[in-house]
């Protein structure tokens, strides 16, 4: 049996399988997402242009008209956690629940739990500093402007291998900016949801809502499991995309 690493195991089956476990487990709510505009959050211009080259290639685009990583919002999604002030807010960390009326509050966290992320985004702060830094050092400066995906995919498999604590983060980032509610900034217009044909967790909203006229099949309800489609189907759509 072939063996992947992280990151080939993200590109070659993000799209489906990669989500499939991650996407069960997430609620569903009919919310704006949070979106960090570049230079406006932790990350300044520079850095997030190299994130962003860095999360095209962590879930590259099967093609024209589809999506990436960074076409989908990961990069406001891990530039929002890293811009998360504890000091001021609780929002960003824990989306509130279980019934629509309330995910968007998000939950207010207890000292201890205060304490505790306000010492991993500082973390996190300093390994993506360190990190977006040194994706530009092994490209000569710049990562983002490298002629060739190829080269830009020899330095993420070199970390990889390398056992990077940065790449570890973006592995993880990229996988919870990609699957997770948008509302904490990444999957955008639950592109990934669609590809997925996740309809929802129930979460206190047993049935979709019968005044959404915006989308085809339940985006915005959940099923029971009993009431789920087959899976690779898509209702009104047909097979989901491979």
């Amino acid at each position: 049996m072939r063996q992947f690493n992280r990151r080939q195991f993200l590109a070659t089956s993000a799209k489906l399988a990669a989500g499939a476990t991650i996407g069960t487990a997430l609620p569903l709510a009919r919310l704006w997402p949070r979106s960090v505009a570049a230079g406006s959050g932790f990350l300044s211009i520079a850095q997030r242009r190299t994130l962003d080259a860095a999360l095209a290639r962590m879930i590259p685009a099967d093609g024209p008209g589809d999506w990436s990583a960074a076409s989908i919002g990961a990069g406001d999604y891990i530039d929002g956690l890293l811009t998360t002030d504890l000091d001021t807010s609780d929002r960003g960390i824990f989306a509130g629940g279980p019934f629509r009326a309330d995910f968007g509050t998000f939950q207010t966290l207890s000292a201890v739990k205060r304490l505790g992320w306000r010492r991993e985004i500082e973390r996190l702060r300093g390994v993506y500093g360190e990190g977006l830094a040194e994706l530009d050092r092994r490209a000569g400066g710049d990562f983002a402007g490298l002629p060739s995906d190829l080269l830009q995919d020899v330095i993420l498999e070199t970390l990889d291998v390398e056992g990077s604590a940065f790449f570890a983060a973006l592995y993880a980032h990229t996988m919870e900016g990609v699957y997770a509610h948008p509302i904490y900034g990444g999957n955008k217009d639950f592109h990934a949801w669609d590809d997925l044909c996740y309809q929802g967790d129930v979460h206190g909203v047993r049935f979709p809502d019968p005044t959404d006229t915006t989308h085809s099949w339940n985006v915005n309800g959940g099923y029971a499991p009993e009431e789920m489609i087959e899976p690779g189907q898509c209702p009104g759509q047909g097979p989901v995309k491979s």
